[in-house]
């Protein structure tokens, strides 16, 4: 069990340093829990987060590009984090703590870099559909909206920095907390927001079917996770996972099928997810995988839970793909400095504990066979299907 490193959504504002001396780069990484939002300012949200890069008060975006190296920042939301990315030298760490710090605190949000953000909204794919189906309204945002939601959005409190590369231990730490200690947040705002829902497609565009099944939240904080990322593992993680000699191999429905636990506010949410050729027996195909899949957990041996084990190994050792903690929303990270970076810090955030895959992997072996087929049907007993038709 991994208890002891997995705790509560929430800590206060931090710092984490994540030391590589063989690295090259110093990646600096803000992350931002987020708060609740409704429909049109979440959509407005995507358009801010689009130009906070572009300028702030002390740094036109030239000068920013001086500190990086030319590499671009980039600002992304994920389904619970604003995540703020930058690359800098070793020598430079300080001059790129200072962006950083800027782009949190005084980003200028011009309503011609708005326009511009507005511009660059793009259709998800059709995996990213299928995870994620709502609909964002279609929203244009005045600077000072802009404005004031982002600082209602980017606060003190929800806050966490992670440095990893070649550091001088405790250089970041230390001038970090003195530009925290100089954020005199006003207080947040309290009364009337924006209360809109989001709609859901109920089509996917790009003509291909997807059939997702998603399962019950498992919390941030839970005991068992290493259970249930063993048994999201075997169920959908790479070939010889249940779902693909189920829907491939046996019915051969899909080319494409993943197990995915896909990050919500307080949690993750299991998802057994493939994708197909559009079919008038979607319906039906949906009900037999699922009673299959169920038949299958029950036969599992020890060769499946060794299986399970081994593609964890994989995955969180060497970065193979067919990680099912998709900590993008769109996707899982890979093995460079900057994805190590981020997730050395978003763990702290998340669960208020250090990631450690060494000690996920060594909850993961104490799992027997009978936890694993417990968990695994607990998961598929509690799913309920959305289909998204092609076309």
């Amino acid at each position: 069990m991994i208890a002891f490193w997995l705790l509560p959504w929430f800590v206060p504002a931090s710092i984490v340093e994540m030391s590589d001396p063989s690295a090259r780069e110093v990646s600096i990484q803000a992350m931002v829990k987020l708060p609740t939002l409704g429909a049109k300012d979440l959509a407005k949200l995507h358009i801010i987060v689009r130009a906070i890069p572009m300028q702030t008060e002390d740094y036109p975006r030239r000068e920013m590009l001086t500190v990086t190296g030319g590499q671009s920042i980039r600002c992304i939301l994920t389904p619970d984090v604003l995540r703020i990315s930058e690359v800098v030298q070793p020598d430079n760490v300080r001059a790129g703590l200072s962006v950083m710090e800027s782009l949190l605190r005084r980003a200028t949000l011009t309503q011609e870099n708005l326009d511009s953000a507005a511009a660059e909204a793009t259709e998800p794919d059709y995996w990213s559909a299928a995870l994620n189906p709502t609909v964002l309204p279609l929203v244009k945002v005045n600077q000072d909206e802009a404005l004031g939601l982002y600082h209602r959005v980017i606060r003190p409190e929800r806050l966490m920095l992670s440095v990893g590369g070649k550091l001088v231990p405790g250089e970041a730490q230390e001038n970090w907390q003195k530009r925290m200690d100089a954020w005199n947040a006003v207080p947040e705002p309290k009364g009337y927001f924006d209360i809109s829902t989001l709609s859901e497609r109920d089509r996917n565009s790009s003509g291909v079917t997807t059939v997702d099944y998603m399962g019950e939240q498992i919390p941030a904080g839970d005991a068992a996770f290493s259970t249930d990322m063993l048994a999201m593992i075997a169920l959908g993680s790479g070939k010889g996972a249940s779902l693909f000699r189920i829907v491939r191999e046996k019915h051969a429905w899909s080319y494409r099928q993943e197990s995915v636990l896909y990050p919500t506010m307080t949690g993750w949410e299991p998802h057994l997810l493939f994708a197909s050729l559009p079919s008038d027996e979607m319906v039906q195909r949906a009900e037999t995988i699922k009673t299959e899949v169920l038949e299958e957990i029950n036969g599992w041996s020890d060769e499946d839970l060794a299986r399970a084990l081994g593609m964890s190994n994989a995955v969180l050792s060497r970065n193979v793909d067919f990680n099912p903690l998709y900590v993008l929303g769109s996707g899982t990270l890979n093995g460079s400095l900057e994805d190590r970076t981020f997730m050395f810090g978003y763990w702290q955030l998340k669960t208020g504990k250090p990631w450690s895959p060494e000690g996920l992997l060594d909850s993961m072996r104490h799992v027997t066979l009978d936890d694993l087929k417990q968990r695994a049907t607990a998961i598929v007993q509690s799913m309920k299907v959305r289909i998204l038709a092609g076309g």
